[in-house]
Formats: structure tokens, sequence, C-alpha cells
């Protein structure tokens, strides 16, 4: 009798990421892990209690993807702005990924003001503060701004609502940033 493999998280979670950016999370179930792993659905619930346990981890381990992600690709160069770039470059790239991390339920957010409650967020705030020579709320807002816009155009580009020349989304979101800096700068 040949011994039975032992399935972990981690290969879960691996399956649920080639699902996921192959064909979207939508896709991914106990019977689609299962037939990825060569196991039965026992050893996914074994492991995961709901489908929803699954999907809170799978965000955080999809985001640690972005975040390797996004350290990579703001190499030099102003890194607020690579940031928004890297964002974009992303949703264009891995668009079912940015779908499940950036346009689903998972953040929960209840307004604006709950990105700030992020510490990464509220450390951007305060170096676009100190380094735009700013108020931290007005630093706030200008960043919301940002944010806004950049994941306007991230969020065109994954659901193929837009399909933008090569450096174009780079453009706008330059144009963008000097047109919300001068609204800051008065």
């Amino acid at each position: 009798m040949a011994p039975t493999q032992k399935i972990t998280k981690e290969m879960i979670l691996e399956a649920t990421f080639h699902i996921t950016r192959e064909h979207g999370f939508e896709h991914v179930n106990a019977r689609s892990l299962a037939a990825a792993l060569g196991c039965s659905t026992q050893p996914v619930f074994s492991r995961f209690a709901t489908m929803e346990e699954l999907k809170k981890a799978f965000h955080g381990y999809a985001g640690k993807y972005f975040d390797r992600y996004a350290a990579q690709a703001m190499q030099g160069g102003d890194s607020f702005r690579k940031l928004g770039e890297c964002y974009i470059n992303f949703a264009r790239t891995e668009s079912n990924l940015f779908r499940l991390l950036f346009m689903s339920e998972v953040m929960d957010l209840h307004g604006f003001s709950d990105m700030y409650d992020d510490p990464e967020n509220l450390e951007v705030a305060q170096a676009l503060s100190a380094g735009m020579g700013i108020s931290l709320e007005s630093a706030k807002r200008f960043y919301m701004k940002m944010f806004i816009f950049t994941h306007g155009i991230a969020s065109m580009l994954a659901t193929s609502f837009v399909h933008l020349a090569d450096g174009e989304a780079e453009t706008i979101l330059a144009e963008a940033q000097s047109a919300f800096v001068a609204q800051h700068k008065i």
C-alpha cells in the first residue's frame, strides 16, 4: 500500500494561488483544490474548517506575494509614484489576484478613514507630510486622492474595461499626481 501524502495548509494555499492566478478565486472550491492536489476533499476541510476561513488565509498569502512584487518593482526613483505604477502593473499582469486583493469584500473598509487604521498607510501619509511640507491631514487627503485615482485605473485594467498602451497609465498617473500636489501646496 502506497503511503498517503500529507496535505499541508501551505500546499492548499499554493494550489489556491495557482487556481486563482489562472482562473480567478471564484473557481476555488474544495473539489477544484482536491483535483489540483490529487486528493479527496477531506484534507482541505481538515486544514480549513470553511471556505471562508481558507479565503481569509489566502488573502494574507496573496498579500505577501503582492508585497514581494511591490518591493521588487519599487527599486529606485520616487517610491510613492513607483508604488502607484506597481499597483497598476499588478492589476494589468495579475488581474485575478488583483481582484481578490483589492476588489473584494475581504478588506471590509467603512470609509476612507479606515485606510489609516493600517499602520503602513499611516506611515506613508506621515512620510508624504514630511516630504511635501504639508500637514498630516492634508497628506492623508492627497494620499486618498492618489489611491482613488490609481485604483480606478488599476480596476479598469484588471476587469478589461479599458486597454491602455504601454506607459499611458503611468503618464496619466504622473499628471494626476502633479495636479493633486498643486492642490495641497496652496
